[in-house]
């Protein structure tokens, strides 16, 4: 009977201690959640781009003037906004909760001491917001970029850097069927005008 007693003493103790484990996992675990916080990159209204420009493996230019974008290298076309104002707002507020590099020494080991491409954002009041996009981190499947001022490098979400990957001619804007239809009739009617005229 002594020895029962004993044996369960010892299952109470283990239990407890089973228990008192448990509790300081999930502790240390919540813990490091509430440590990963979100480090602003960069912020600033999209609404006050009125240029962007990108150097490198791509090349685009966009202006905006009377609040309508163009293509510096394809005058006359008419450009699709609303892809556009995506890249804009892509850079316009940039966070990460990844870990932040700290002035690293070798900007080459990122792909940022010579970066494939350059983003850069001129506003209303003059000011340029640089941004050098680097290399692909292939651990953590996001990409390391610099923004000129601040010698910090930070992984950022693929979309921020890929969505840059199109030509000027990707920007134009599709004619809608109506309105293929619509110019169509107009030139059939110009013509039978003309046929007319001429009889």
């Amino acid at each position: 009977m002594k020895k029962q007693k004993w044996q369960f003493l010892i299952l109470v103790a283990v239990c407890i201690l089973c228990g008192i484990g448990y509790l300081w996992i999930r502790r240390q675990d919540f813990d490091q959640e509430t440590q990963t916080q979100e480090t602003q990159v960069i912020d600033f209204s999209a609404e006050e781009v009125t240029e962007l420009r990108v150097e490198g493996d791509v090349a685009l230019d966009f202006v905006k003037q009377d609040g309508i974008w163009t293509e510096t290298s394809l005058p006359g076309e008419k450009i699709d906004q609303d892809s556009v104002n995506s890249l804009v707002s892509r850079i316009s507020s940039i966070t990460t909760t990844q870990s932040v590099l700290e002035s690293p020494e070798d900007l080459a080991a990122y792909g940022l001491e010579e970066p494939p491409r350059i983003v850069s954002a001129t506003l209303t009041n003059g000011s340029d917001v640089t941004i050098r996009m680097g290399e692909k981190s292939e651990l953590l499947m996001e990409y390391y970029i610099q923004v000129e001022g601040d010698p910090n490098v930070y992984l950022v979400a693929p979309n921020i850097v890929t969505g840059f990957d199109r030509a000027p001619e990707d920007f134009i804007e599709e004619e809608t069927q109506s309105e293929t239809e619509s110019t169509a009739e107009t030139e059939s009617t110009a013509e039978t005008e003309s046929t007319a005229e001429t009889e």
